[in-house]
């Protein structure tokens, strides 16, 4: 008994004191007053936090919010109001929704310590609904809150931190009995898509995955509005995509950045060991063959050991204070909009916070005793992989230590195309067994 208490109390502290270093550095960087510690906030990225312009991402937003311009002369750069030059890259309802707030350039500060606050704490609750023990939640908030992507989202004050929240609301809507969770559901998808495009790989998987079996819960239902908001979503971004997927900056990959058609690592060894046209083309197309193999590899695996099976076992086996069914779709949600952002996209490391839920889920479901027989599986295929992304570039840029280029590659090329197909195999088991659904 004292040994459970002592054992909550220092999960409690860690979790505690990771929340104040991340609330405190976020405060440095919002309040004009404290800006002469500015450099004190973020200290473990400090190689890449952007210590003169806080929030950078988010500048760009509270900025154009009260610029007299239209969309034309902001996407063209006729008329620039991001206080670095930058040309605007985000879909018009992300800047409607910062005009109908009234915010503006001097909102910076306080909108980005609200939005970063508010998701740490929506994450410190969610590890703590659904992990048991609150030692192992504090540590694994800890390491979360300490994860570079984590702390690259809330220094840049990135967008994908609005689309976080909107998908945490819709994941409720989309678990809600409520006679007005379809409208909700329709409108947060709407506005989750229209913010940034990526969750509606998120919100046609969760359909899908809500459409198997005969009878139909109420989140079939939600979930089919769910897809007509993010269709509609999608309308709303599409006269502009190809502008703004001119604008957006393309990470070519390595310690910063992931995709698919990620390939720094290639470009690296072109140069270091100035390899000819010929051998550099094969060595790229080799390298996205290889990254392919390793997700085929992390997809079959996962089939193979049962991933869908445990974690539809987990999930309805009351191990979570958390409904089922809303763990279920936040996992099928958050995992399957990273999904599609790496095959799809190259983008900054700050996505891999859509992974959290997943990595709070995994942490569940290998504190089960009942999960025993496939810990490994779920240990090499998910959390393992998981852990290198975040922290092997992490420890490059926080301590200046060389990752090398071989280093690097294993990361880029084996472990994130596994944990990529490994999760694809993981996502139906989001899917209730029929005793659930009656």
């Amino acid at each position: 008994m004292l040994a459970g208490r002592l054992a909550s109390i220092v999960g409690y502290t860690i979790a505690g004191t990771t929340l104040a270093y991340v609330l405190f550095s976020l405060a440095l960087y919002a309040f004009p007053e404290l800006r002469e510690w500015q450099s004190q906030a973020f200290g473990p990225i400090d190689n890449v936090a952007m210590r003169q312009t806080p929030f950078a991402d988010l500048a760009m937003l509270t900025s154009s919010a009260r610029c007299d311009a239209s969309l034309d002369d902001l996407y063209t750069g006729r008329v620039s109001c991001d206080p670095h030059g930058r040309l605007f890259t985000y879909p018009p309802v992300a800047l409607g929704m910062f005009q109908v707030l009234g915010l503006s350039a001097g909102s910076l500060g306080s909108v980005g310590f609200l939005l970063g606050g508010a998701v740490a704490l929506l994450v410190g609750v969610l590890f703590f609904a659904v992990i048991p023990s609150p030692l192992v939640a504090g540590v694994s908030l800890a390491a979360a809150y300490l994860s570079l992507p984590f702390q690259l989202g809330l220094e840049r004050g990135n967008n994908d931190l609005v689309v976080v929240l909107l998908m945490a609301l819709l994941a409720l809507a989309l678990a809600g009995r409520h006679r007005l969770a379809p409208a909700a559901t329709a409108s947060l998808a709407l506005l989750a898509v229209a913010t940034k495009l990526l969750p509606l790989f998120g919100v046609a998987t969760t359909w899908l995955l809500q459409h198997q079996g005969a009878p139909q819960p109420p989140a079939r239902a939600n979930s089919r509005w769910a897809l007509l908001g993010a269709v509609a979503g999608l309308g709303l971004v599409l006269p502009w995509l190809p502008v703004i997927l001119s604008n957006s900056p393309r990470p070519p990959g390595g310690v910063l950045s992931h995709g698919l058609l990620a390939l720094q690592v290639c470009y690296d060894l072109m140069v270091s060991q100035k390899l000819t046209l010929i051998a550099s083309r094969l060595l790229l197309v080799g390298s996205v063959g290889l990254k392919l193999i390793f997700l085929l590899a992390g997809l079959l695996l996962g089939l193979r050991t049962g991933l869908a099976a445990n974690l539809r076992v987990f999930l309805y086996s009351g191990s979570t204070t958390l409904p089922p069914l809303l763990v279920a779709i936040t996992f099928s949600l958050f995992s399957a909009t990273w999904i599609g952002t790496y095959l799809f996209t190259r983008s900054y490391d700050y996505k891999f916070i859509f992974l959290l839920p997943a990595f709070a889920i995994t942490v569940a479901l290998l504190s089960q005793p009942a999960s025993a027989p496939l810990r490994p599986s779920w240990g090499l295929l998910v959390l393992a992989p998981m852990l290198s992304a975040w922290f092997v570039p992490y420890l490059a840029v926080s301590f200046n230590l060389p990752v090398g280029v071989w280093l690097e590659g294993i990361n880029d090329f084996a472990l994130i195309p596994l944990l990529a197909g490994a999760l694809v195999a993981a996502l139906p088991g989001t899917w209730p067994p029929e005793r659930q659904l009656a």
